[in-house]
């Protein structure tokens, strides 16, 4: 049997993108078995013998996120210092500026 043109130039350019982006085919996979799973009805026995192992999954996925907020927070408020120290030193400069400007326009006057 052979093939006819068109199909076979589709067959290649399929090829060719599937060699250009084997990502795509993995999430293409990955997202079709999710959705045939979804569609699936679940015994009640596994809903069963499942619900524990969901449940401690859920519980360490919620410590994971807990334990990270925190550090993220921890990362924040060690910055804070360095930034109230930085606004600090800068409101100096500006402040020595301001006073180095209108001493400069004082002589200027005076002279």
């Amino acid at each position: 049997m052979t093939e006819t043109n068109g199909v076979s130039s589709r067959r290649q350019r399929a090829s060719d993108g599937i060699e250009k982006n084997p990502l795509a085919l993995v999430a293409g996979g990955v997202a079709l078995g999710v959705v045939i799973g979804a569609l699936l009805p679940r015994p009640a026995r596994e809903k069963e013998l499942l619900a524990p192992v969901g449940k401690r999954i859920a519980e360490g996925a919620s410590a994971a996120a807990a334990a990270a907020r925190d550090a993220g927070k921890a990362e924040i408020d060690a910055l804070l210092p360095q930034r109230d120290a930085a606004k600090d030193q800068l409101g100096k400069i500006i402040g020595t500026a301001f006073t180095a400007a209108k001493d400069a326009a004082r002589s200027k006057t005076d002279a």
